[in-house]
């Protein structure tokens, strides 16, 4: 992590790079599968602002009329998106500053992630974007969107549904993948960048302006090295105590690093240094992209926890087991029952249960489901208990439930099950108690249908304990430290 926090004064107006009215595509392409294709296919789809293609080659590019050049462009050009060879950037950003461009997205690579020529060539271009006033994403990006304004210069991403996640990624790919896989569990976006070398605009800069962006509730992150470290640290112990920022860091190893300097010309710095930062400032640190999503998942709709007690509500003793190895595994804490809290399972679960934490519920068939919420109210009474770990028969889908019961049966059953969950969806609320499913069998746990069910009251869904409790000691972190700056 390079130490560096003096912040530099050239102004970026946020304004022309994520909601430009003007933006011009310069090596736009009518090339099915080419960079510029995909750019141009994007910012048409939404007809909320002129998108002027430039293709010397062209008369037109997907039925718009192309021009030779920036320069020839007959309005003033917010927005540039550059996708040509490398050495012919420079020249054509001298030419943007003639126009008067005011920002662009470079997204040719080529340049000091490539060797020594590729630095030297980089350089150039930084120098006249800035004799000129034009900021620039890049080089070496796979792009950006804003789904508030309707913008997006990425090539090979489907619409992205809004939500409150901003994205930013020093890998294009990887953040490719984190959005994809973020839209897989329902998590919506309001704004991604693919920060590519930041040869101009650097990973702080946009750290500052999500931490003052109305749209953005939360920051998820893909670093793989810091070119302002000091500035990150101060800038995330003012963001962490209102938006939660969770961050993917690689480059702890030696091949990892190289990769990274390699990639996208960055230096990792010591994980040591950088582990020590984030835990300062309140930063959520993951290992990867299903982990990213989890969290997210879990802070988008559930509660912090007050401490780190964990009650365990299972169907099997194995599963009670595992559950409870992967807790204390993550630092959590795994309670005896209140005197209470047994006598009120007594009275819903059969004579065999375990009458301990974890409560094992001793093999509850679907006919007896209606003791499950119950038991689990009884246990959120419990003070002692700061979260609940639930593993129970609950959210089958048709084609289980259709084995068992007619078409009337399952829309009665589902109709108590959705009752019982709006009601758990409340007590979550009012107690401030998470609860976080981990389904029995793993194929229920991808079955769209059943995520659906619990997604519409707020419930996470987790394939397994291990991830529930890696969870669970993010958001007991996370709390720790609000309590411990008095937030």
């Amino acid at each position: 992590m390079k130490n560096s926090g003096k912040k530099r004064n050239r102004k970026i107006n946020w304004q022309y790079i994520f909601a430009p009215k003007v933006v011009a595509v310069i090596g736009a392409s009518n090339n099915p599968g080419s960079w510029g294709y995909g750019i141009m296919k994007h910012l048409l789809h939404p007809t909320r602002r002129k998108i002027y293609p430039v293709n010397p080659n062209a008369a037109e590019v997907m039925g718009v009329k192309s021009y030779a050049s920036v320069l020839d462009i007959p309005e003033t050009v917010e927005l540039a998106v550059i996708v040509v060879a490398s050495p012919r950037v420079p020249k054509i950003i001298r030419e943007c500053v003639q126009k008067g461009v005011k920002a662009a997205v470079v997204v040719s690579g080529g340049f000091a992630e490539s060797g020594d020529e590729g630095v030297k060539l980089e350089a150039a271009l930084v120098e006249v974007a800035r004799q000129g006033g034009v900021r620039f994403i890049g080089p070496n990006t796979m792009g950006h969107a804003d789904t508030s304004s309707h913008l997006s210069t990425l090539a090979w991403t489907f619409d992205t549904p809004p939500g409150p996640v901003a994205l930013i990624s020093q890998s294009g790919n990887y953040g490719h993948r984190i959005l994809h896989r973020g839209m897989m569990s329902g998590i919506g976006f309001s704004k991604f960048v693919s920060t590519g070398n930041e040869a101009d605009i650097h990973f702080a800069d946009y750290l500052e302006y999500l931490a003052e962006d109305k749209d953005t509730k939360i920051i998820a992150a893909y670093i793989e090295g810091l070119r302002e470290g000091r500035r990150f640290f101060e800038l995330a112990k003012k963001i962490t105590p209102h938006k939660p920022v969770i961050v993917i860091k690689s480059g702890a190893t030696r091949a990892s690093a190289e990769a990274a300097m390699s990639h996208t010309a960055t230096l990792a710095g010591s994980d040591e240094i950088y582990s020590a930062a984030f835990h300062q400032a309140g930063v959520l640190r993951v290992e990867d992209d299903d982990e990213l999503c989890d969290v997210v998942t879990a802070l988008l709709y559930q509660p912090l926890p007050h401490g780190r007690k964990i009650g365990i509500l299972t169907i099997g003793g194995g599963l009670g087991v595992m559950s409870a190895e992967a807790c204390e595994k993550e630092g959590l804490e795994i309670p005896p029952l209140a005197p209470a809290t047994v006598e009120k399972l007594n009275a819903h679960l059969p004579p065999r249960w375990s009458h301990a934490n974890p409560v094992d519920m001793a093999g509850i068939s679907m006919a007896e489901n209606p003791v499950i919420f119950p038991s689990l109210f009884a246990m959120m009474d419990d003070k002692d208990i700061d979260a609940i770990l639930l593993q129970a028969p609950i959210g089958a889908n048709t084609d289980r439930l259709a084995t068992m019961f007619d078409s009337e049966e399952i829309k009665a059953y589902r109709r108590a099950e959705e009752k019982a969950l709006d009601k758990l969806s409340q007590r979550v609320k009012r107690d401030e108690k998470p609860v976080f499913m981990v389904k029995p069998a793993v194929e229920f746990a991808a079955d769209p249908e059943v995520a659906s069910l619990f997604s519409r009251e707020g419930i996470p869904v987790y394939p397994s304990p291990r991830r529930a409790a890696r969870v669970l000691n993010q958001l007991a972190f996370y709390r720790d430290y609000l309590d411990s700056i008095g937030k």
